[in-house]
């Protein structure tokens, strides 16, 4: 025991002396660092005292770079006279044309040629896809009732929003006690226009609840489309339609607002008092459009996740698939729904049918892209079912909704 506490003593008195000396050591050290420090300063102060004027001494380094920045200052001084000699000569190509060399002109024929080549590649490659897939009838057959699927759960979920967009509205217009008439293709108000319940909160209460609904419906659908049940996985292409009809009833809406001066624009002409296209307008405007294209970056990939079968979603196929699931399919409800206004033709909702194009269209362009390529090789994509019933039951209600609101509901 009295050894141990000897030896205990020992190394304390061990560490007590090496921490003595290492403080010494680093004392002496920054001793002699500032002591240099000093000398340096004085140097400096002796030498200027001595001529305030002269120049100061440069390192290796701060020459080298003055050196580099005289010639470069050289070479911009003789590019300024080059430019105003061809600006004596000739004013609108010196400003709206840059001089090249003759390096800087081969580099952009290379660029023109191999562009041109890898466009004419892409085109023999899209159209060898396209015999293939005219040859094979199983991969014509996927990709027929990919579109008949994808229109009508296009067609049934924009139908789904749109009825909870009319009865949010007729809803909230009911509580001002305002008078409404729902029909398929709009609500109508059949009070005259200097009625005095059209106040200021009635206004942008109404016009703006049948949006915002359809914004809340599509988080709703976006929630399930990352559900992890087994009954929400046979339906994603189900709700990430109804999220982008979700969404395009929001911010499409107020796009179709401004260019129709009706709906959903009031609600801010109302909030900010302000007139035809002013500046509030044309942001917000400008706003819905970048963030519809922004979703359609977002949207792209999710597509992939709902197509059912790897082999469609290959690099050779794949805008084939883009086609047949997302534009086709939009296109088709485009035209169904106009064709359900006739005769009365109502630009409004015509509008809202075009405008799912600023979250659609950015996938025909980002289709191919090398960061989506985890989605075909992680195997990730479960294999679905086409189903006759979702296609009869979209025509159905279809049918129903134009018989039924045909001459109008009213609701006093």
């Amino acid at each position: 025991m009295f050894r141990r506490l000897k030896y205990r003593l020992e190394y304390r008195r061990k560490q007590r002396a090496d921490k003595r000396r290492l403080r010494k050591y680093s004392r002496a050290m920054r001793n002699e660092i500032r002591s240099e420090s000093r000398k340096e300063r004085k140097e400096r102060i002796r030498k200027f005292l001595s001529n305030p004027f002269a120049p100061r001494a440069l390192t290796p380094e701060q020459l080298l770079w003055k050196e580099a920045r005289q010639k470069a200052r050289f070479v911009r001084k003789i590019e300024r006279k080059k430019w105003l000699q061809r600006f004596k000569k000739n004013p609108f190509k010196a400003i709206f044309f840059r001089e090249r060399n003759e390096e800087e002109i081969q580099l952009e024929q290379w660029r023109k040629a191999e562009r041109k080549n890898a466009f004419k590649n892409s085109i023999k490659e899209i159209l060898t896809a396209s015999k293939e897939i005219l040859r094979s009838r199983d991969l014509r057959n996927r990709f027929v009732l990919n579109i008949l699927q994808s229109s009508s759960y296009f067609i049934l979920t924009f139908l789904i929003v749109y009825v909870f967009y009319q009865i949010i509205t007729i809803l909230v217009a009911k509580s001002f006690d305002i008078p409404t008439i729902w029909y398929y293709y709009r609500v109508k108000f059949p009070l005259f226009t200097g009625s005095h319940l059209y106040t200021r909160a009635a206004l942008i209460s109404i016009f703006a609840s049948g949006p915002i609904i359809s914004l809340t419906l599509a988080f709703v659908f976006f929630r399930l489309f990352f559900s992890r049940k087994l009954f929400n996985q046979n339906l994603k292409l189900f709700y990430l339609w109804g999220f982008i009809n979700g969404v395009n009833l929001f911010f499409g809406s107020y796009v179709a607002g401004f260019v129709t001066r009706t709906e959903f624009i009031y609600v801010s002409e109302w909030i900010f008092m302000s007139n035809m296209f002013d500046v509030e307008e044309i942001l917000f405007a400008f706003i819905a459009v970048t963030i519809s294209l922004i979703i359609g970056r977002l949207v792209t990939p999710l597509f992939l996740l709902t197509s059912g079968s790897v082999s469609i979603i290959a690099p050779r196929y794949r805008l084939h698939f883009f086609l047949s699931q997302v534009i086709i399919p939009w296109v088709i409800g485009a035209v169904i729904f106009f064709l359900l206004t006739n005769p009365t033709r109502y630009l409004p909702l015509t509008l809202k049918t075009i405008t799912p194009a600023f979250i659609l269209i950015p996938s025909l362009f980002l289709y191919n892209s090398a960061r989506y390529e985890n989605v075909y090789t992680t195997g990730v994509i479960r294999k679905t079912y086409f189903r006759w019933s979702i296609v009869i039951i979209a025509l159905a209600l279809l049918f129903f909704y134009r018989i039924l609101l045909n001459f109008g509901l009213k609701f006093f």
